[in-house]
């Protein structure tokens, strides 16, 4: 069997307390026995709770820049809906973040501000990606009331409000085909024939409406 370093045990066992207990109901001492080590040896790498949280999130962050990229090097259908199956589980890995993000930024000044700036980075490439797909004839809108901020807005709103929002509202936060739905609707105003053809080519979605 593969041994993990020992960063990563620290890592993962707290990636699995948080998850299910939520990240201010746990303790150090918790993660330690989690992770099999002393707290004493735990402190060596990750002296403080915030320590892990900030290294839990560059993963996170790393995941997510890393799925923009790939979606921006061909910004078709086919492969938004491929970045949207694998937002969808990077979220569900780190679903403490997504269930208490404005208390987690109030924890940590430091993970707002990288937080924000992960915000306008998926921003400006879901821009990209729309406006690739207008000039491509997927989409269509007015130019004079170019809605492209407002809809990338709107997508990144769906997505990264997904499991808050399904968990408040008593629905199933693993419901990968509902998440890929709620975030198709945000563009399914704006399909040319060519994109309603293209979107129904999609595998087990249903028919735009």
């Amino acid at each position: 069997m593969k041994i993990r370093p020992t960063k990563q045990r620290i890592l993962d066992a707290a990636l699995r307390l948080f998850n299910e207990q939520g990240y201010v109901h746990v303790r150090l001492q918790q993660i330690a026995e989690a992770a099999e080590m002393s707290v004493g040896n735990m402190a060596y790498h990750y002296p403080h709770k915030l320590d892990i949280l900030h290294a839990i999130y560059r993963e996170l962050r790393q995941g997510q820049e890393a799925l923009l990229g790939e979606v921006g090097l061909a910004p078709v259908f086919g492969n938004f809906d491929y970045f949207l199956r694998m937002s969808f589980q990077l979220q569900q890995k780190h679903r403490f973040f997504y269930q208490d993000t404005l208390e987690l930024m109030r924890e940590s000044g430091a993970l707002r501000a990288d937080h924000q700036e992960l915000i306008q980075h998926q921003q400006l490439q879901l821009e990209v990606l729309l406006a690739f797909n207008q000039a491509r004839g997927a989409l269509a809108w007015d130019g004079a009331s170019n809605p492209t901020c407002r809809i990338a807005r709107q997508l990144r709103r769906a997505m990264d409000s997904w499991f808050y929002l399904q968990m408040v509202e008593g629905r199933d936060p693993e419901d990968l085909q509902a998440y890929r739905r709620n975030t198709w609707r945000v563009m399914q105003p704006y399909f040319t024939e060519t994109g309603r053809q293209e979107y129904e080519s999609l595998p087990k979605l249903p028919q735009a409406v």
